[in-house]
């Protein structure tokens, strides 16, 4: 019996109106084996996304973002800074069977960034918008991921 995983990927994208869009892809992949947990987790960000956010008296003000491992290898911890506030949120990226490459891109908004990940093709995924809106600190989720694992005969 030769087992095969499909991606199956389901795509959520939130508007303004909350109106709801689904887009689908399939991928047939190899039943790779990537370690659900690491052996060595770096303490250095595997990605970073910096704004000056400074003014004549704050200078050293930024707009931060900052990804980091964790022991679970499709685990992050996402650190966030502007001016003097700081927020952290963890993202779980989907096991595509290869590993996980979280990538940072900058938002349409000033203050903003998107953070995303390279699929099996390399191309950059949209996960979750990072935002300043009212001087306050938002996180979005732009689209949701999932993956399962079918048998084929």
């Amino acid at each position: 019996m030769k087992k095969l995983s499909i991606f199956f990927l389901s795509a959520i994208i939130l508007s303004c109106n909350n109106q709801e869009s689904v887009e689908k892809e399939i991928t047939i992949v190899n039943n790779d084996t990537i370690p659900q947990i690491r052996t060595v987790v770096s303490s250095r960000p595997v990605a970073d996304f910096t704004q000056n956010a400074g003014d004549a008296l704050n200078t050293n003000w930024v707009f931060s973002v900052k990804i980091f491992e964790t022991e679970k290898t499709f685990r992050f911890v996402m650190k966030i800074k502007f001016e003097e506030l700081t927020a952290a949120d963890t993202s779980i990226l989907p096991d595509l069977h290869i590993q996980p490459v979280v990538e940072l891109q900058p938002g349409k908004e000033k203050f903003s960034c998107i953070v995303g990940f390279k699929d099996r093709e390399q191309k950059f995924r949209e996960y979750k918008k990072v935002s300043v809106e009212n001087n306050q600190l938002k996180i979005t989720t732009l689209k949701r991921y999932g993956v399962y694992t079918k048998t084929v005969q």
